[in-house]
């Protein structure tokens, strides 16, 4: 007669519950992060949100037709600088929004307002953010332009903003 070994001994029972338990694993994960998370990505209203890309890529094409060109730099710790650049005669605004969004967090966007110094350059108070990803838009009080930089990593170093081409 020979002694039979219990199943817990075998390694094939244990190679066969790993998938299981990963699963179970994974699944209380993912109950824990949307339980604990915040859906700021989700619209509500999907038809007004349709009709606002339209008035930004007709935004995107005055500032293309303007030639409007920027470079921001925020490194230093002497605030915020823009330097504005047009291909055509503008009349320079008295304040300009820059906004720096997080490409998955909204509670991390901020706004800065540019003061105009003269000559195209603007300035604010202020220090850019760092880490993670974002997007970085310059527009005018009267929103009829912007200019954008879809993916910013990092803001150690000058920034080239143009008008986003579609």
């Amino acid at each position: 007669m020979s002694a039979t070994t219990p199943w817990y001994r075998h390694r094939w029972p244990w190679l066969l519950a790993i998938a299981p338990a990963a699963a179970l694993v994974g699944g209380i994960v993912t109950f824990w992060l949307a339980a604990h998370t915040a859906d700021s990505m989700v619209v509500d209203d999907y038809y007004r949100e349709g009709r606002a890309i339209n008035q930004q890529l007709a935004r995107d094409q005055q500032a293309s037709a303007l030639g409007l060109h920027a470079t921001l730099s925020g490194s230093g710790g002497t605030g915020i600088t823009l330097a504005l650049t047009a291909t055509r005669d503008i009349a320079w605004p008295a304040q300009l929004t820059l906004r720096v969004i997080h490409a998955a967090r909204a509670e991390l966007d901020v706004a800065y307002p540019l003061r105009h110094t003269g000559g195209g350059t603007y300035r604010a108070d202020g220090v850019l953010p760092s880490g993670g990803r974002w997007l970085v838009q310059v527009e005018d009080p009267a929103r009829s332009w912007r200019l954008v930089k879809p993916v910013v990593t990092r803001f150690d170093a000058p920034i080239e903003l143009r008008a986003a081409r579609r």
